[in-house]
């Protein structure tokens, strides 16, 4: 727009100057078309610079753009991929609580049985340590029988068997008796 204006203007000063002023004034209008020539070929230099930026810029964009879209796609994946391992590890987890449940009332139920059977083998070392013990008494009273068998005389035997008085039959009942009384009250129940 600015060429046309100069060049109009010179053209209007060719024609209403005189030669003399029409020299100077063409060559001052040719400096301005060098000079707007200059700017023009400089625009035209920066418009092409510029150009060719922008295609750098539009290449540069499409391909981040490309890594966007696979990036995306990639993401959506990784996301449909950890609801589903998600998905997968609730489920884990209820199955865990469920047998931690099932373990518990396991530990638990085993728990009573063996303080059952604690209880039960308490009792039956207790009989057992009865069971010694009357055994023991029964040793000791056997060898007292048989030491006052063995101690018995001639005499002893005479006045057992003595029909008269039959006091020493009366000791020898009573000593029975005795032996009998201690025998049954250190013997072994059944259920033991």
């Amino acid at each position: 727009m600015k060429s046309l204006y100069i060049l109009f203007l010179m053209f209007f000063m060719s024609v209403s100057f005189p030669t003399m002023a029409n020299d100077e004034a063409l060559s001052r209008a040719q400096y301005m078309i060098r000079q707007m020539n200059a700017e023009l070929n400089q625009l035209k230099s920066t418009h092409q610079s510029l150009l060719a930026e922008k295609t750098a810029k539009e290449k540069d964009y499409d391909a981040l753009q490309k890594k966007y879209d696979k990036l995306q796609v990639k993401s959506d994946k990784n996301k449909k991929s950890m609801r589903g391992k998600v998905v997968e590890i609730k489920q884990q987890y209820r199955d865990e609580v469920g047998e931690h449940t099932e373990t518990r009332k396991s530990l638990s139920a085993m728990t009573q049985e063996k303080n059952k059977l604690f209880k039960i083998a308490t009792e039956q070392t207790q009989a057992i340590d009865r069971c010694v013990g009357n055994n023991k008494k029964l040793f000791d009273i056997n060898l007292e029988l048989l030491s006052a068998y063995e101690k018995k005389g001639v005499w002893d035997s005479v006045t057992q068997a003595e029909p008269f008085s039959g006091l020493s039959q009366v000791q020898v009942e009573n000593l029975v008796d005795d032996y009998q009384y201690n025998l049954e009250d250190l013997r072994v129940e059944a259920g033991l």
